[in-house]
């Protein structure tokens, strides 16, 4: 019989069937009652882990500003008004499975939702602390899990060898864009962002000016092969249509 709790788990001697307790971390507990030297099955077990937060709330707005302000986004983006940034540890189960003589991780969301990113968290196990009663979460949601682990067995690869739940750290950010509002997902651990949709920045602008500078080249060139004195004229305009007109677009978009 093995009951799941949080630091500690307790499991019954399977030779006097006396019960007894041991962390994660241990291979081999010896009996209290029998004396009996027992080797922990860790396949058969659930732990609980925890991973702190790494950045502060204003760590995490900076670097969702350096986000926003990537070549891919809407101009001004990176000044969007916050209007909330929610701390979570939010569950995901850690297997740990033997596949092909090889260990493999998986990682898994214990819960349902619909926040963008959260099927690809990371766990990096260096940073798991053990999950107790003493964990003291300051102002950030405990999220329960509502997934069962059985929701998964069945479908993964390899031999089972470990697994755990571990609580991830994330911030939550919605922020408002011309009128809009959006919300992004941040691995509170290592700074990445994950998002469903964002404004993206529009193409329309570079597309004028580069069909513009095409057209201009174009006509300088074919003046150019009738040997006419102004060709080369009309093909330096294009090239400096097309230089300034990058740079003002680059500058203003």
């Amino acid at each position: 019989m093995v009951k799941l709790g949080f630091a500690m788990v307790t499991m019954n001697c399977p030779k006097c069937g006396a019960p007894f307790e041991y962390e994660p971390g241990m291979r081999f507990k010896k009996c209290d009652y029998c004396g009996t030297m027992i080797y922990i099955d860790k396949s058969r077990v659930m732990f609980y882990y925890v991973i702190p937060f790494s950045l502060s709330k204003q760590q995490a707005i900076q670097t969702f500003r350096r986000w926003a302000a990537g070549p891919k986004m809407e101009k001004g983006l990176e000044n969007s008004k916050i209007k909330s940034i929610k701390p979570m540890f939010f569950p995901v189960y850690r297997f740990v499975r033997t596949v092909n003589g090889k260990e493999q991780v998986i990682i898994k969301p214990a819960k349902t939702t619909l926040l963008p990113g959260l099927t690809k968290l990371k766990v990096p196990p260096g940073d798991m602390k053990i999950f107790d009663a003493s964990f003291n979460p300051g102002d950030a949601e405990i999220v329960k899990a509502d997934l069962s682990m059985d929701t998964y067995m069945q479908a993964l690869p390899g031999k089972e060898k470990e697994q755990e739940i571990v609580f991830f750290p994330i911030y939550e950010i919605r922020y408002e864009f011309q009128g809009k509002e959006y919300n992004v997902v941040m691995d509170a651990s290592s700074g990445e962002v994950f998002t469903s949709y964002y404004p993206p920045r529009s193409s329309v602008p570079y597309l004028a000016i580069a069909g513009t500078t095409f057209i201009l080249t174009a006509i300088g060139a074919a003046i150019g092969t009738m040997v006419h004195p102004t060709g080369w004229l009309v093909t330096l305009f294009g090239l400096i249509v097309g230089i300034g007109g990058g740079y003002y677009i680059a500058k203003k978009y």
